[in-house]
């Protein structure tokens, strides 16, 4: 076999990551501009109970409006098919992209509990598919696909390898394609994060100061717990998905009141509990900085909240992605155990159920290990109750069943069966 360098496809892929780079670097920031200026409007009375203002609600249902009639105008299907989704397949129809960026922005800015990182990758994913269909090898074209889709990722999370593992993870590409994969996507993520963070001055997925602690033998069995309680977390999580998805069953040909009728109802737990809105990225800094003051009897009440305002805007019409909405859950989730189990030291909890809740219903656990390592400014060996407490809840909730009963279910829809695409 030549050596890889050898190859023109692979200096090809290169000069495309470069490009994909430069280019979602500046795409990322135009969006994610957009996103953190839109939240001009949602100033609270306090962080506490019914600190939010009534008039939210008409702002929220606003957006809902928007939402629809721009699914209306452009006749886009009910569901869209997500991120792990897109790089299972490893496609992205680029006809689709402008449709999903336009209402993903108006989403975030009007307060959705969704994440960035479904326009950021439909995005690089759309690019990498538009680019790579010029390419004979199939192979290739995917690979050109997921190179875009790391390239999307480079400002968003706290480093370009997170971007690149996480990608490698979902996407689990053939081993033909892989070392292709690896490089390419390291290169554009690496690119766009060059050029992303000076201009920005951090990247959108921050860093939280939890103190530190010493790490003990008894907090690998800490994690064990704590991999758990993340499971529960994510079955639960889980089952009001299921019931918001029935009870919105009725409105799925409603194109614009489906969206109005959601909107009206994540303000109203807005109202009640404002750190539901938006993405949980700042709302958990809020979380970090007053959760003692807050308590653990309302930070529970916050995460059961917010994971119906995520489900209610997941199927309500709405478009982001469901990791940073999940990772708020989880690190809220794992400072309301802190307080509870004084013991269980603050980043240690706060680690575990932050990166554990995601890892429960994800099969990205090196992902979520650094994510949540390099967030916190963890050590080498805080990272192996995380890497456990991952590694519980991925396996009691798999375990369960309840992840294939979910998976055949979206599988027998027809309507996210047309939608994935021919390639």
């Amino acid at each position: 076999m030549a050596p890889l360098a050898h190859s023109k496809d692979f200096w090809r892929l290169l000069r495309d990551a470069v490009v994909f780079g430069v280019t979602l670097a500046f795409g990322g920031l135009a969006f994610l501009f957009v996103v953190e200026n839109g939240d001009f409007w949602s100033d609270p009375t306090s962080d506490g109970w019914w600190g939010g203002r009534w008039w939210w609600v008409a702002v929220t249902a606003g957006a809902g409006l928007v939402v629809g009639l721009i699914r209306r105008v452009l006749t886009m299907p009910a569901r869209t098919p997500g991120l792990v989704d897109e790089l299972a397949t490893e496609y992205v129809e680029p006809r689709s992209v402008p449709g999903a960026v336009a209402v993903s922005a108006v989403s975030l800015v009007g307060g959705a509990s969704l994440g960035p990182e479904a326009a950021l990758g439909a995005m690089g994913g759309g690019l990498g598919t538009h680019v790579g269909q010029r390419r004979t090898d199939p192979d290739m074209q995917k690979a050109t696909m997921l190179t875009g889709t790391a390239g999307a990722y480079g400002g968003l999370l706290v480093s370009p390898i997170v971007a690149t593992l996480l990608v490698l993870e979902l996407a689990k590409p053939d081993r033909r394609r892989l070392t292709h994969v690896v490089f390419g996507s390291l290169v554009a993520a690496t690119v766009a994060f060059a050029i992303f963070y000076p201009i920005a001055g951090t990247t959108f997925l921050g860093l939280y100061d939890v103190p530190s602690y010493t790490f003990e033998d008894w907090h690998i069995l800490a994690g064990v717990g704590l991999g758990l309680a993340a499971a529960l977390g994510a079955l639960v999580l889980a089952v009001i998905t299921g019931v918001v998805r029935r009870l919105a069953a009725p409105l799925t040909t409603r194109t614009v009141v489906r969206p109005v009728v959601g909107g009206a109802v994540f303000g109203l737990l807005a109202v009640a509990l404002p750190l539901t809105l938006f993405t949980g990225s700042e709302q958990l800094e809020t979380v970090v900085a007053s959760g003692s003051r807050l308590g653990a009897g309302f930070l529970l009440a916050v995460v059961l909240a917010k994971m119906v305002a995520f489900a209610v805007c997941s199927e309500t019409g709405f478009i982001g992605g469901p990791f940073f909405p999940m990772l708020f859950i989880g690190g809220t989730y794992g400072y309301a155990i802190h307080l509870l189990v004084p013991d269980v030291p603050l980043a240690l909890a706060f680690s575990c159920v932050f990166a554990a809740l995601p890892g429960a219903v994800v099969a990205a656990p090196f992902s979520l290990v650094l994510l949540a390592a390099l967030m916190m400014s963890l050590g080498a060996l805080e990272t192996v109750p995380i890497a456990v407490a991952v590694l519980t809840a991925y396996i009691a909730v798999t375990g369960s069943g309840v992840l294939v009963a979910l998976a055949k279910r979206r599988k027998g829809d027809p309507e996210f069966g047309s939608r994935r695409g021919v390639r």
